[in-house]
């Protein structure tokens, strides 16, 4: 009896360890069948269903000058015009997707990072990113954030300012050398950087010539290199002035640069001269769609942005 009992034993271990042999091989060669398909449909940590739709996956960074230029109440509040019209256009183009096809941010910088907290915190509130579970009510919210805490941000800045008593300067070659590659270009998405800037470009630990070219643009350096003739784009191309490329290789980044203003109100070329340092600088750095304004009217630039952002 015992015999028997242990055979029958012997016959059931072995029944189930067959079966429970076959259920593995079958789930590997589930796995083997399907990660082929998997991996030959995915680029690089980019799911293929989303990489198919990259032109249609917006990724807006957003660098502000926090230079002098914002002692100006008209220029800061153009620019939290311009961002308000930045965040409806970047909203309008989210609703009109269908939801399982959200992959869409925005994000502000700074270079460099202010010291005062505060503001990193609103910018941190102002990163926002919608995929396909982001509830429905915070598309909306995006507007308001957008329409109520740049403001805030630049009062900030401000006192950020007087209590080191002097603007830091914004260090924008030093953000295109070393963070926009990185912060800026995704490859699921099309990438876009809108810079707010008057286009002067000078910070004191990014201080470099070659030649004719340098990192920096100021009113004085401009007057000094006295193109204040019609003739002043021969005379830019013969001399080689320019900014010192700061980078290569951005064919994945579209570039929006607005604000530009004059200050040298003495020579009546200068906003076209500003123009185009920005204009060969990006070109040089590989950039193929780029758009250098001026600081208009933000119900004239809010076209600008929309038409820049959604006709492709």
């Amino acid at each position: 009896m015992e015999a028997t009992k242990r055979i029958s034993l012997s016959i059931f271990t072995i029944v189930f360890i067959l079966i429970m042999s076959c259920k593995e091989d079958k789930k590997e060669a589930e796995i083997l069948i399907e990660e082929p398909i998997h991996s030959s449909e995915q680029s690089e940590g980019c799911p293929s269903y989303i990489l198919k739709e990259k032109k249609n996956n917006l990724n807006i960074s957003v660098l502000l000058d926090l230079s002098d230029r914002i002692e100006k109440l008209k220029t800061r509040e153009k620019d939290s015009s311009y961002l308000a019209s930045l965040s409806q256009t970047f909203v309008e183009h989210v609703k009109k997707k269908k939801l399982i096809l959200l992959e869409d941010k925005m994000q502000l910088f700074f270079n460099p990072e202010p010291s005062d907290e505060k503001i990193n915190k609103i910018a941190e509130k102002l990163k926002i990113s919608f995929t396909k579970d982001t509830p429905k009510p915070y598309i909306e919210q995006t507007l308001g954030l957008y329409a109520e805490k740049p403001s805030e941000l630049y009062e900030l800045a401000i006192d950020d300012a007087e209590i080191a008593k002097n603007y830091p300067g914004s260090d924008i070659w030093r953000f295109f050398k070393d963070n926009v590659k990185d912060y800026c270009i995704d490859e699921c998405h099309r990438n876009i950087l809108v810079i707010l800037t008057d286009g002067y470009m000078y910070y004191e630990g990014s201080i470099m010539n070659d030649k004719n070219r340098t990192s920096y643009l100021t009113p004085k350096s401009l007057d000094q290199l006295k193109l204040n003739t019609a003739n002043w784009e021969d005379e830019l191309r013969k001399r080689d002035l320019g900014f010192i490329p700061a980078t290569a290789d951005l064919s994945d980044l579209e570039v929006l640069v607005i604000g530009i203003s004059n200050q040298n109100e003495n020579n009546p070329y200068s906003q076209d001269i500003i123009e185009t340092y920005w204009s060969n600088w990006l070109e040089e750095m590989g950039v193929k769609r780029y758009k250098v304004k001026n600081a208009d009217l933000p119900s004239s630039i809010e076209k600008v942005i929309s038409d820049f952002i959604l006709k492709i």
